[in-house]
Order: C-alpha cells, then sequence, then structure tokens
C-alpha cells in the first residue's frame, strides 16, 4: 500500500493525518507544498521524526500563495503522482484557509481521469479533517465516513508530533493543545479508543 498525504503546510499532515502515519510510516509519503522558513522545516523535520515518517516531498510554492498558480501546482502534483503511483491520496478539507481550498482542488484535479496514458489515477482519494478550521467557506458533500482506529500509543505520537509545531501553537485552550483528546472524541463516537476521522472521495476496489 503506498499512501500520499499532500499538505498545504507543514504541521497539516500531523493536524490532520498524524495518527494514520504513526501506524503506517514506512507506507506513507508526506507532501507539503508551500515554505514558511527555516524554522517550520526544522519543525517538521522534528515530527516526521516522532511518527517515524521517512519519506517526504517539499514542493516548495509560496505561502498563502498556491491558488495564484494553482497550473503550476497541478502539472507538478500530475508528475509526482505518475512517480510515486499511489494507491490513496489524501488531500485537506477545504475550509477556511485559501491555501488548504488550493491544496484540495489541486489534489482533486490531479487525481482525475486523463487522456494522457502516462497520468496516474489513485483508485482511491480521501479527505483529512484539520480541527483547527472550524469554517468551511467552500461548498462540497464531503462527509467523515471513514474512521482510523488508533492505539493509545498512535494518538500519542499524533499529539507530540503537533506539538513539535512549537511556532504555530497559540498556547491555551486551543485544538493543537487537545489532539490527544480530539482522537479520544471521534474514536469513542465509533466504540475504539481513538480514532481520526475521514471523507471518501472514490475507492476503486482492486
Amino acid at each position: 500500500m503506498k499512501r500520499l498525504v499532500l499538505a498545504p503546510h507543514m504541521d497539516d499532515e500531523s493536524l490532520g493525518c498524524g495518527g494514520l502515519l504513526a501506524k503506517f510510516p514506512t507506507e506513507c509519503t508526506v507532501v507539503t507544498m508551500t515554505d514558511s522558513g527555516a524554522q517550520r522545516r526544522a519543525e517538521f523535520d522534528a515530527a516526521m521524526a516522532i511518527l517515524g515518517v521517512t519519506h517526504a516531498r517539499h514542493l516548495g510554492f509560496p505561502d498563502t500563495g498556491l491558488g495564484a498558480q494553482m497550473s503550476a501546482v497541478v502539472s507538478t502534483l500530475d508528475d509526482l503522482f505518475a512517480e510515486l503511483r499511489p494507491d490513496e491520496v489524501y488531500l485537506p478539507f477545504p475550509s477556511l484557509h485559501q491555501d488548504h481550498i488550493a491544496a484540495y482542488e489541486a489534489g482533486m484535479r490531479a487525481s482525475r481521469a486523463s487522456m494522457s496514458p502516462q497520468h496516474w489515477f489513485p483508485p482511491t482519494v480521501l479527505v483529512y479533517d484539520i480541527a483547527v478550521y472550524d469554517v468551511n467557506l467552500h461548498p462540497s458533500d464531503l462527509r467523515w465516513n471513514v474512521f482510523e482506529p488508533l492505539t493509545q500509543e498512535q494518538a500519542e505520537a499524533k499529539a507530540a508530533a503537533c506539538a513539535a509545531y512549537v511556532s504555530e501553537n497559540p498556547g491555551g485552550p486551543h485544538p493543537m493543545n487537545s489532539i490527544k483528546e480530539l482522537s479520544a472524541a471521534v474514536g469513542s463516537m465509533r466504540l475504539v479508543a481513538y480514532a481520526e476521522q475521514y471523507a471518501l472521495v472514490r475507492k476503486v476496489r482492486a
């Protein structure tokens, strides 16, 4: 199984898919789409070390500017999909942040069925939740309908990875400081100890 997680910013992968990454570290490649400087890159490296992920790509588009370069972003993802041929692609929910909307749209376009024989059509596409954004500006019919069970160790690794992003933590009551508790809340509603939630866009059975 080859899983590809698209992160608009370095921290989104841990906030949305940290448990999945801790559960399947050798199967996952994290692709960060924007560059926010050396400190965030160091925090990303620390988070990946906590999760055990060793495969990452950095596209380096300007922070807050993904939407203005949509053609280039989609073309880059087309090439990346063709190279890596992922079985599952994970996209951010298109919520409040403009880069999240752009990353979702670019990922959906790159996941299309194409007339080109070189184009890779990922059989499974899912959207992940980033709890720090609770306002949805992008109309969609996405619903949380896939739940990844996590162990306590995986939930704690996710929380530790998120905590590695010191520059992004506002302190005090905040979703970034309640990662394990949020995983427990999602899990307990599905009769497991911890879980992450995803919206299934497409699944082509093997």
